[in-house]
Order: structure tokens, then sequence, then C-alpha cells
């Protein structure tokens, strides 16, 4: 067919499709124009259209070959799903078709794409949800003026069982004054949702466009229809039946089928309403029910027929309308009773079926009232015959438990009790008759349930005996089972069985002093439990068992966490054995870490000594101490700084070390030199200061500046120099100064002396052990340690290790003992407990301060990214080689692994970040640009400009070389640091800067990140990323510090499009993992994961 041609479809055959409505609606559609984008699929009758209605609903008709006939049609509108018949979109396309005003699928140069039905399950959903969502609409109400009388509608409810199987339905009136029976419930619905008004009577006609439901239980009833109404939809729908019509599976009739769900959401709403209904059930005639809370008083009859016995409900009418018999109807009310009720009512009910009355055969009498009749009287009053009370006796149950050891386990023997009547149930003869001669009713239940005790823990009958011989069943039943089980039961105990056979942990009490010494000595006390049994007891804690079995048979219950607190300090004296605890002496340094335990952990009762009070309270506390700094600075120190010397002098006094980690630019070498100026002595040997080589003479010109009476020797030079320098400086000066690599080469000077004090500056240099730094300053003497770093931990815990290795040796153990007790269950498995612990050990020994804390007169600091694009070139060459990098990485890790190949792998990142920076630095022949560099000068230009001073950072001295031949072609003049820089130099060029001869320093970011106080600037650039975000902050700091009286802004350059944004990205990853070794808001760096290298790559 094409367009023009007519098809041979009649008025008549679309008209008998839908109703009057539709069919007017439709015909009116296609006038209008409504239907677009029409369409027939290629070799098929298959038409596809959009007809536009409230919105733009998809369309589609199929026609037998002749044209003439409608084989099927469906729409995506609401209507589709829920009426017989076609809707009105579907009468517009039929009669667009009529008319012939089509287009083949393909015809044309703009033919529209035909809509084609997605299948996938989330189209299904979402069109669910739009062809059902008018039904949750909330109708618009006409003008109070133009609105009805309310309708009412009234329930009748219908319930009949056969032959245990219920069935139950709804009929409805409804009306104004009169009400009229509805006939038709589906009718009724699909009318009332399509708008078409619905006759009853001459005079009752309801038009769903002004029709109101009178308020109330009317309201709520026509909410629970339109809610069936749809779950009938939802039903058909879901099973399959896309564009389905409705077959009346619940709507039949003038009947509303109730679910078991449905039940219960109508007894509910009624109940809710507090609405009275009419109700017929079974043969009862149909009267006014109400529903109540609460539960019915049930009658029943026990009688004797011919020796047996005939059970009979007295009540009226009693019978469960909900499968679980939470809904009971008794005679003209209906029960809404407890779970527990229905519960027991239940199989009664069921057991009577339609019938009201039910045999129990002569031998059964005993057991019916032994285990049924109990559960009867939980629900009902039971009135039973003179002639059982004559033949049978109930007596109640008293039992008694004999507990004693068996083995490992435990042996149990019973006695029941029926008034004088004691006997073994598993051992002997059972009594059958009471004293009095009549038959005994024992009580069943009451048996079984004490039976069930000991079946539950795996005990076994055994020569009149319950025994039980695994060791950890015993257990549980002592801690578990028995004290229910002596709730209903007296429990005796043989002579060597304990009356409290499973018992707490005891609060252990800790005595500690100091002696003379200066070490602790340590007492223990468990209450009734020696040292020995101590150890076992927390060995079997931490195996993680829930008990321990003392000597004498009883257990001790080890669930408690509490323990964990004790037995981490047992662990950390060293005691193996009982006969290590005769005589507990511990390093005095141990002390605080004791104290909080103490106060964090209950189930440990620390008794301290006066003096050993009296030392953690210096300690935690330095600022109270009685400690004067010299004369000479009292008026130089900040308070903080005033703290951070009693400290040092606190710990010094006590032989202990400590990490002064306070934030760059705090003044930590100011503190040091109040320390040695205030604890020299004629006669004593002289501190030690070991420093980065940029650093040696900054701390002799800061010894000059603030404390020149202090002789401080610098050991420095060639070997002989240095050798020539030391003798005379251990005898004469106050403090010798030298740097890490000095001392690892002339250690054998030192390490037969003895210092007074040793100070470790930028003490992560020592922070991995394996080095020849770390050996060497580990061999140093000295009565007392320091380390200065801002940063203490920067990849991993074992740096922290490393230097309380130094600090205090042993303190916290071996290597491989911290990696196993704190650093894998801290960074691997977030253990909290390994966390709070390793916290107790280094928290009394770490002081650090930021500068936000301490400093409120400092300046802002501004951090900025700023984002450059390539050139076009760069960009070209970045692509290239990235797509190589991808290939090699990959090739790399299949041929050696991923730990083999950490040197190539860096090898291969660092081409990409010189890319990103300037092709320049490795490609000789570049020529093409680089708009890092080019950005770089813009904002130079413009800061220069407006009198800003400079420090651009970069880790690639070559760039810093580009960076300044494009500075003298500004003709900017600049000062410049890298490593090669002499110490003295550095010192100079700082100085200069600082009083204003430049406005700008390149600097090495491995050279001049730490040591250099350079606030004569206000803008720091990092010109290109580091992996270490610690490092990098650094930096920073060179001017963001003391002294610093401008605001400081921090522009960090990052090229769009490359690896410097997942570097970036990878920083801000790293700072949101807060360090909780040292305090909130110092980083705690991971080393790069394989996975974080890998996304590295993507």
């Amino acid at each position: 067919m094409r367009k023009g041609e007519i098809v041979l479809l009649k008025d008549s055959a679309i008209h008998e499709l839908s109703n009057d409505m539709s069919y007017r609606k439709g015909c009116r559609y296609f006038k209008d124009g409504r239907v677009a984008k029409l369409l027939r699929r290629p070799g098929t009758s298959i038409y596809v259209a959009t007809v536009e209605g409230s919105e733009d609903y998809e369309v589609r008709v199929r026609l037998d070959k002749a044209g003439e006939k409608i084989e099927a049609y469906d729409c995506t509108c609401p209507a589709a799903a829920l009426y017989n018949g076609a809707c009105k979109h579907v009468v517009a396309l039929l009669k667009v078709i009529q008319a012939g005003q089509f287009e083949e699928e393909g015809e044309g140069t703009a033919a529209p794409v035909p809509y084609q039905k997605p299948t996938g399950r989330i189209f299904d959903c979402f069109a669910r949800a739009k062809k059902h969502a008018h039904l949750n609409a909330p109708k618009k109400l006409l003008p109070a003026a133009l609105r009805e009388t309310p309708i009412f509608l009234e329930p009748h409810f219908f319930f009949e069982r056969h032959y245990g199987r219920s069935n139950c339905w709804l009929e409805f009136r409804i009306g104004r004054e009169r009400l009229y029976v509805m006939r038709s419930m589906q009718e009724f619905m699909r009318s009332f949702l399509a708008g078409t008004p619905i006759e009853f009577g001459k005079k009752l006609t309801v038009d769903p466009q002004t029709a109101v439901f009178a308020p109330g239980i009317s309201t709520m009833l026509w909410h629970f229809l339109l809610d069936l109404w749809k779950d009938e939809v939802s039903s058909l729908y879901y099973g399959g039946a896309y564009g389905a019509r409705l077959s009346g599976t619940i709507f039949e009739g003038k009947a509303v089928k109730l679910t078991p769900s449905a039940l219960v959401r109508f007894l509910s709403l009624m109940q809710e309403a507090d609405a009275p209904f009419q109700a017929r059930t079974g043969v009862h005639e149909e009267r006014t029910v109400e529903i109540v809370e609460g539960t019915p008083a049930l009658e029943l009859g026990l009688v004797e027929r011919a020796g047996s016995g005939r059970l009979m409900m007295l009540t009226d009418e009693v019978c469960y309308l909900d499968d679980d018999a939470h809904f009971l109807l008794v005679e003209d009310t209906i029960y809404h009773v407890p779970p527990a009720f229905s519960a027991a009512l239940h199989p009664l009910l069921e057991a009577f079926g339609s019938s009201r009355s039910l045999t129990i055969a002569a031998q059964d009498i005993p057991a019916f009232f032994s285990t049924i009749l109990p559960e009867i009287e939980k629900v009902a009053e039971v009135e039973i015959a003179p002639a059982f009370a004559e033949r049978y006796e109930i007596m109640p149950l008293s039992a008694a438990v004999y507990l004693d050891y068996h083995g490992d386990g435990i042996a149990a023997r019973l006695e029941f009790h029926y008034d004088e009547m004691k006997f073994n149930p598993l051992a002997g003869k059972v009594p059958q008759e009471a004293p009095s001669g009549r038959r005994l009713i024992r009580d069943a239940a009451g048996e079984a349930a004490i039976f069930a005790f000991f079946d539950t823990y795996g005990f076994l009958p055994e020569d009149g005996r319950f025994v039980q011989s695994d060791e950890a069943q015993s257990f549980l039943f002592l801690d578990e089972a028995l004290p229910e089980l002596s709730k209903i039961t007296d429990v005796y105990y043989a002579d060597a069985f304990h009356e409290k056979p499973v018992r707490r942990m005891p609060p252990v009490t800790i005595g500690v002093s100091v002696n003379d010494e200066n070490l602790l000595d340590v007492t223990f006390d468990a209450a009734h439990i020696d040292f020995a049994e101590l150890i076992g007891v927390l060995r079997s804690y931490r195996e993680k068992r829930v008990y321990h079995r003392l000597k004498d048979g009883t257990f001790v219950t080890l669930g408690d966490q509490q323990l964990a607190g004790l037995a981490d300090f047992i662990e950390s004296t060293g005691i193996k054995k009982a006969t290590d605890a005769q005589n507990i002496r511990l390093p005095l340094r141990q002390a605080l870490y004791l104290d909080a335990l103490a106060k964090e952990d209950k189930s440990i009762r620390l008794a301290r000594s006066k003096r050993f009070k009296s030392i953690v309270r210096d300690i935690k506390n330095p600022v109270d101490a009685d400690i004067e700094p010299p004369e000479t600075l009292k008026g130089v120190l900040r308070d903080y700084q005033q703290t951070g010397f009693s400290w040092l002098s606190t710990l010094a006094a006590y032989r202990l070390g400590g990490i002064l980690a306070d934030d760059m630019g705090l003044g930590k070498t100011l503190q040091v030199i109040t320390f040695l100026l205030a604890h020299r002595e004629e006669g004593r040997p002289p501190a030690l200061v070991v420093a980065p080589t940029s650093l040696m003479y900054n701390w002799l010109e800061e010894i000059e500046k603030f404390a020149p009476e202090l002789k401080a020797s610098i050991v420095a030079g060639t070997k002989a120099e240095r050798e020539a320098a030391l003798s005379p400086a251990l005898k004469d000066a106050d403090v010798i100064i030298t740097t890490y690599h000095m001392l690892r080469r002339d250690i054998d000077l030192y390490e037969k002396e003895h210092f007074s004090h040793i100070f470790l500056d930028e003490a992560q240099q020592i922070k991995n052990p394996a080095t020849q730094a770390a050996k060497a300053v580990k061999k140093l003497q000295a009565d007392a340690a320091f380390a200065l770093t801002g940063t203490p931990i920067e990849n991993s815990l074992t740096e922290l290790w490393s230097i309380f290795d130094f600090l205090m040796p042993g303190y916290l153990k071996s290597r491989k003992h911290f990696q196993s007790q704190f650093e894998t269950p801290i960074v691997r498995a977030k253990d909290p407990h390994a966390s709070a612990d390793l916290l107790r050990y280094i928290s009394p020994f770490i002081l650090r301060r930021l500068k936000k804390d301490v400093l409120e007169e400092l300046p802002d600091k501004v951090e900025r990214k700023m984002t450059n694009e390539m050139t076009d070139e760069q960009r070209k060459v970045y692509h290239a080689w990235f797509v190589q990098a991808k290939k090699e990485f990959a090739a790399e890790l299949k041929a050696h692994g991923f730990g083999e190949s950490r040197i190539k792998i860096l090898a291969i990142l660092t081409r990409l970040r010189q890319i990103a920076c300037d092709p320049a630095l490795f490609l000789e022949d570049y020529t093409g640009g680089s708009g890092k560099l080019d950005m770089l000068e813009e904002v130079v230009a413009d800061a220069v400009a407006a009198g800003h001073r400079i420090l651009i950072f970069s880790q690639f001295t070559t760039m810093l070389s580009h960076i300044a031949a494009r500075l003298d072609v500004m003709n900017l003049s600049y000062a410049y640091l890298d490593g090669s820089t002499p110490a003295l130099e550095r010192m100079r060029r700082v100085r200069d800067f600082n009083a204003g001869a430049e406005p700008l320093f390149l600097i090495s970011l491995k050279a001049g990140g730490t040591g250099l106080n350079l606030t004569g600037a206000d803008m720091v650039i990092h010109y290109d990323p580091w992996w270490n975000p610690a490092v990098e902050d650094q930096a920073t700091d060179r001017a963001y510090r003391i002294g610093q009286k401008n605001n400081v802004q921090v522009l960090k350059f990052i090229t769009k499009d490359t690896i410097e944004e997942k570097i970036y990205e990878l920083q801000e990853k790293k700072k949101a993992l807060i360090d909780q070794m040292i305090q909130p808001g110092e980083n705690f760096l991971s080393k790069l994961s394989e996975e974080e290298i890998t996304a590295l790559f993507q």
C-alpha cells in the first residue's frame, strides 16, 4: 500500500471495538490531526503512530492482509490496560488508516523513525508505572456548588468454610437516601474510572465527574476497592498479558472475592473505622457484627460417652476467618486476637472443623489430660464431667536436678516429684497411680520442657543419668541453660561441683610503684585466680575461646571484651609463664601506657603509688611542671613553645624520649635551643644535633641568634677536618652539630661516646630502618633522645616504629612483632582495637600542634588548583606516549609481576609527567610549546606586577632550568636553589630573598622542601604534583610559618587530560585518610598499591 491508497476498513468494524464515548473522542482526535508519525512496516499490515492525548502515546494496529479486519491493537495509555475495547487513541489511528493517510517505512528523504516497543525489563517497569500513575493521582473536585450529594457504600460480608477451605467475598450497596445492590462490580469499576455515568435505578445515576463518596467508611471502602482493582491489573500485567483484557478473577458479578491478604486488609479497615457491618456466615442469617480488640470467653465441655470422651464447643458460634486465626468470629463479634492466643486456639478449631464436637478414645484420655488439656486451658474454660474426676487425678510437677562432673563434662540425674511420689524418669518404675488410687495424670509438657534442655546441649542417657562428655558443650549448658533450668527445677550440686560453676572474670588489681632505680615494680591480684591460671585465662582469650576452665573444674566466661586490655598489658610485659611474675620490673616508659589502659579498661584496677602518680601527671601535663625557661628567652617563647620546652624537659628528667611533631613553621628549633640552654651544665657531656646538610648551618645561625652563650660546634668538612673538630668539641662544646651523611661515615667516632641528649632534625631521614643512616644513629648513646619532624609518618607505620626504635629501643618491640601486632591489623583490617592500643603506647611521647590551633595571628592560606590545556603538538606527543605506556605497563606486569616492576613502572610514569610539564624535558627537537609553561608566564607576570613574591617548586631540576630561561626572556630576576647548591650559599640566598633581593625563587622540591624559612614570599606555585601531598605541604610551609605577615596563596598547576589529574585525585584521597596515630588533620599515607597505579593508566 502507498500513500493515498484506500484501506477497505469499515466504520462499523472500528465502532464495534469501542464504546460510544471512546469512538466519538477517537473520531474527534482524527479530525483534530492528533495522529503523527504514522508509518506502515514494509511487507506487513502493522501500523505504528504517535497519538497526542494528555501526553504522547504510542499506538500499534495490525490488520489482515485484505485490510478489512482488525486483528490486534495496543496503546501505551492507561486505559488500554484497564478497560475492554479500543481506546480513543486506537480509534483515531484506525480512522487515519481508513483514510489512507500513511507512508511506507523508509519512504521520503526525511521519514520519521517508527516506534518500536523496547523489550527490556527496565522499559516494562517504567511503562507499568506510567500506565497506572493516574490511579494514584488525587481526583480533581468540582466547585462545591456543582458537586452532588455524597454517595454511601455499604459492605455485606459473606463467609463459608467447606472441608477446611474458606471462601469469603463482599457485596456492596450504593446510594444516597436509598441503597441499591451493585450487580456488576467489574462494570462499576471500569465505568467509574473511565468517567462514564452509571445508572442503578430511576433515582440513582452516578456520574464519576461529579460524584463524591461520603467521608469516613465510604471513602475508605472506595480506596480499598481501588487498591484491589490496581492489584488485579498489576497481576495481569506482570503475568505477561500486555494489552490483555480483564477476565474478572477478583471482581465477578456482584461479588468482590477476598484473597487471604485482602480479607485481612478489609477487616483491619473496618476495625480502624470502628464501623459495624452486615455479615452472613455459613447457615447463619445475615446480622450486624463489629470488630473489637481482645480475646473472647470460650467455653468447652468434656463429657463421658461409654468410656470415651466427648469434647464439645459450648460457645454458640466460633470460627476463624483468616488462615492465621488472628480474626475470630464469636457469635456477633469479630475479635482481633493476639498472636499467642491465635496460635494456641488454631489447632483446636482446626480439629473441630465444621463440627461442634469430637471424640477422644478411652485409651487416649490420659494423654489428652496430660498434653492437650493444658494447651486448651490457655484459651478457654473447660468443664470436665465428674466421672472423669473420679477416675483420673491431675497432679502438678516439681523436679530436681543433681549435677556432678563426668570426666571433662558433666552428668545430671533427674528426679520428678508428684506430691509424695518421687521417681527417676530414666531409671526404675514409673508410677501409674496417684496415692488416692486414681490414674495419675502427669505434666507431659513440663517434663518435655526439662528434657529439652538436655537434648539441646547434646546430653545422652546413660545409667539413669544424662551425661555430656564434651567440655565445650558442658560450658554452654552451664552458662546458657542452667540459669533457665534453675527457674523450673531445683538444682543440687555434688561436693566436688561448685554452686557457681560458671564465673565471670573478676577485676584484676595491678599494683604499681616506682623504685629507686626508676623501674616499675608490678604485682597482680585476680581474686581467687592465681597468676599461673591468669596467664592461662588470657591465653584462652587470645585464642578467641569463649571460656577457660580452671583447675578446680569451674569455668570462666571470656565473652567480655574488657579482657582485651589486660591481655594487651600482660603481653607488653613479656611475661610468658607464672615464674616470670615473681618479681616483675618494667621500664618507666611503660607507666603511661599502663595508666591509659587502666582508665579505659574497667576490668583492670590500678593501685598506683604516689610517685607513679606524680610522674604520670608531670608527663601528661608539662605546663603544670615547675620548669622555668632561661631568662633570656622568656620574652621570646610563645605559650605553646613554653609547653614544648617543658614537655622536653620532663621527659628528659626521667630519661625518656619523644617526638616533637609540631606543624612546619612553629619553631621546633627554638624549643630545642631553649632546652639546650636550660640544661647546660659544667662537666656534662655535650648534646648532639643531627640534621640534613641543608639545615646544618641554619642550626648554628639560630643558636647564635637566640642563645649565643651556648658553645656550638659544627663537625663538617673532610674526614681529617671532622676528626680534628670533633675531639675538642667533645670536651668544650655544649652542642655538636653534624649531618646524617657525615654521621654515617664517622659512626666509629661517635658510637663510643655518651651524649647528654640527642636531637634528630627532620627525623623522617631514618624512617627506613634498613638505611645506613638509621643504623648509624641507633648506635648512639645518650641520657635521652628526641626526634623533630612534622611528618613522622609518610608512607607506613613502620616509619614510626623506626623512629621509636631510636628514641627508646625495645619499647615497641621488634619490627616483626610491631608489624604483626599493629601495622597489619591497622592498615589491612582497620582493627580499632589495634589502633587504640598503639595510641596508648605512642601518644604520651608525641607532641604535635598545628598552626591553626596555636597561631591565631597567622594570616590565611588559600589553596587553588589551576588547570591548563596542552598545546596541540603537546597533546599529540602525550597521546602517543600514553598509548605506548599502557602497552609497556601491561607487558611488564605480565612478564615480571607488580612487585618486581616498580622501578620500570616509575620510569614509564615519569615520562608521562614530564610531557605534562613540557615535552622538551626529554625530547631534544621538540618545539611545540608547553601549555603549563605558558600559564606560568601569565600568572607570574600578573603576580609580580601586583607586588607578589613567589616560590616556584618543581621536582624536575631540568624544568626549573626551562622556567629560568622563560623568566630571562621576561626580564625577571630570580634566585635558584637545588641539591647542588652548597649549604652556606643556600643560607645566603635565603637571606637575600627574604630581604627583598628578587621577586622569584626557583627551588627543587627535594632539596628545598624542608628546613628553609622563606617568609618573604606570599605566593607558592607547585609547578608539578608529587605523589605524596605531605611533601608539598612541607614545601608550602617554607613560606607559611612564624614570621609570615601576609596571606599566602598556594597554586597547584595541573595539566588537563593527563596523568597529573589522577595524581591530584590520589592526593585528595590520601588526605582524606586521617592519621589516627598522630593527631586529627595529619595525613596517613599508604604506599601506592597495584590498584592505584593501574588506575593511572586508565
